[in-house]
């Protein structure tokens, strides 16, 4: 069961904060793993599979192994743009890293339109529009868009007599992704996926996957029962995909509402949560 309670980690570090357009991704060390193992997950936040910015804010990382769950929240160790956890493999099975970030709340000011514009960190309702000198801002500028960022993560590391049916079971997390074929069959093809919202299938979603390395990408849209095919061949025996969907401005997880603006605009704001959720999938679930 995911673990609810955030507390927030801070980093003091020589590292720059960028927008908000990054997501997550937790990519373990390897796919398989041996009894007393240690498993390294790197957990890190940038565009397409690369870390280029150390994740901060609010982390829970929780492993959901055969006898239970193990909360790693506060365990990592930072490498370059990377925070590292790691766990023990002491009993044989299936494990899922199941993890969530946020670093807050982020509001997208147009200040010149159609595309110029700032960002906020900071939610629409906290921001004293008054106080901003906007001398050089247009008539029409308005809030294109203000949303607290909601990142979850996912993964699996496979023991010794890993059940891998218990791969396609929801962890729970509000934006999820579930595989639905066996992972060890990542890289051979298509590949059939569920997306879920608050539990319940999400459709008209965009859900595409990007393999590491070469940055290819492929991306599908579900159906009404949440459901999507992605192509996931693999040319190589060792390769790695990140699977990710996100809400963005969808209207039925946010407002679209009158905020501030300018006096020649009459621009609305997409207001509210915003979800994002990255699968990693691998193709060395089972050992040679």
């Amino acid at each position: 069961m995911r673990r609810i309670i955030s507390y927030l980690i801070v980093f003091v570090l020589c590292c720059t904060l960028t927008t908000s357009a990054h997501e997550t991704y937790v990519r373990p060390i390897s796919g398989w793993a041996n009894l007393d193992d240690t498993v390294f997950l790197p957990l890190g936040s940038g565009h397409s599979a690369a870390s280029t910015e150390l994740p901060v804010g609010i982390i829970n990382i929780t492993v959901v192994g055969p006898s239970g769950d193990e909360i790693l929240d506060d365990q990592g160790a930072i490498d370059g743009f990377w925070t590292v956890y790691n766990f023990n493999l002491a009993e044989p099975g299936l494990f899922v890293v199941d993890g969530y970030h946020s670093e807050g709340a982020w509001t997208r000011i147009v200040t010149a339109p159609p595309t110029e514009g700032i960002w906020e960190h900071n939610y629409v309702d906290d921001i004293d529009f008054d106080s901003m000198d906007k001398a050089e801002w247009a008539d029409d500028w308005y809030v294109e868009k203000s949303y607290v960022k909601h990142c979850s993560v996912k993964a699996f590391v496979a023991g010794p007599e890993a059940d891998f049916s218990k791969a396609s079971e929801p962890v729970g997390q509000l934006l999820e992704i579930v595989p639905l074929d066996n992972i060890t069959a990542v890289g051979e093809g298509d590949f059939q996926f569920q997306v879920l919202f608050n539990g319940e299938p999400f459709s008209g979603a965009d859900i595409w996957a990007v393999k590491v390395g070469d940055d290819s990408w492929v991306e599908s849209v579900t159906d009404d029962e949440g459901k999507a095919v992605l192509n996931l061949t693999s040319a190589s025996d060792l390769d790695e995909w990140i699977v990710k969907s996100i809400t963005g401005m969808d209207t039925r997880v946010m407002d679209y509402v009158d905020q501030p603006r300018g006096d020649a605009s009459s621009e609305k704001t997409y207001v509210g949560p915003s979800y994002i959720t990255a699968l990693t999938l691998r193709t060395d679930y089972v050992a040679e």
